[in-house]
């Protein structure tokens, strides 16, 4: 494979930490206010795919994806506006310099939802599981588009890739989010073992990255977008929480099912930790009292 390159660049000094915009804020303060009765706690458990088709919160005028509808998009920015260079209201959104990405996905391991089949999924269904593995694949199903698996990536595209679509679409990594981060952190400090490709999306996304293109830098990445507990706090290194699989894939039932047990196992923990970081962030940043206008 060949090795990272990194390219020479000069900084500007790091500004003044970022505030969020008032229109990020007031559209929380909103959804908070009306939906949640004012209690932002009950966010960490709303299926932001329900969004879908909301004329406010949903996508209007655009393809919904629950990672980039409007109210994720202002979520980031509330949440987000001081931990990486530009992470605002106006530059969030597909096309843009940062976009959301779902971090624990689901169709690669167990497919798509069968149409008039509640709770089944093609791929699971393709080993014949057990009705337990079934409710608990649909639970997480239920889960994964929650806040605590959403998070703003740095999203300058080389050609049609970015970030999100390259650990998507990559034939090893697989769409897990701990791989992903295992080789984000060779590209970061230009390892020659790192992925070229990754190296050329860390080198056009070099603004968002400034700040961490050093040993430890990984891990001060993830401090900043509430990821702690994907990086051994001991060494500062990738957790690797569950290893890449895929549906798809040739392999035994017994593999498959070992694999699936696992990340359902870890996987909603993962969620519900973040989660909590992140609603005591939210509530810093939104005092009790606050509503919308």
């Amino acid at each position: 494979m060949k090795s990272c390159v990194a390219l020479l660049a000069v900084f500007l000094p790091l500004s003044a930490l970022a505030a969020p915009t008032p229109e990020a804020l007031d559209l929380v303060r909103k959804f908070v206010a009306e939906e949640l009765h004012g209690n932002p706690d009950d966010l960490a458990d709303v299926d932001l795919a329900t969004l879908e088709g909301h004329p406010l919160y949903g996508a209007p005028g655009r393809t919904f994806d629950t990672d980039d509808c409007n109210l994720v998009r202002a979520l980031f920015d509330v949440l987000y506006a001081d931990a990486l260079p530009g992470l605002a209201l106006p530059a969030l959104g597909t096309g843009r310099a940062y976009r959301g990405d779902t971090l624990n996905t689901f169709h690669t391991l167990f497919g798509r939802p069968i149409p008039g089949q509640p709770g089944r999924f093609a791929g699971l269904e393709r080993h014949e599981p057990s009705d337990d593995l079934r409710a608990r694949a649909a639970a997480f199903h239920r889960t994964y588009h929650t806040l605590g698996n959403l998070a703003p990536l740095p999203n300058r595209s080389l050609g049609r890739l970015t970030f999100n679509t390259y650990r998507g679409t990559h034939a090893e990594w697989r769409d897990a989010f701990p791989a992903f981060l295992q080789n984000l952190r060779l590209a970061l400090l230009a390892d020659p073992a790192a992925d070229p490709t990754l190296c050329q999306l860390v080198e056009l996304n070099a603004e968002a990255f400034r700040e961490f293109r050093t040993p430890d830098g990984l891990a001060r990445f993830a401090q900043r977008l509430d990821l702690d507990d994907y990086i051994d706090p001991a060494t500062g290194l990738p957790i690797p929480h569950y290893a890449p699989n895929a549906h798809f894939l040739p392999q035994s039932a017994a593999a498959y099912f070992a694999a699936a047990d696992r990340y359902l196992t870890i996987a909603p923990v993962l969620i519900q930790r973040r989660a909590a970081r992140i609603i005591a962030r939210l509530r810093r940043l939104l005092p009790a009292g606050e509503s919308a206008d």
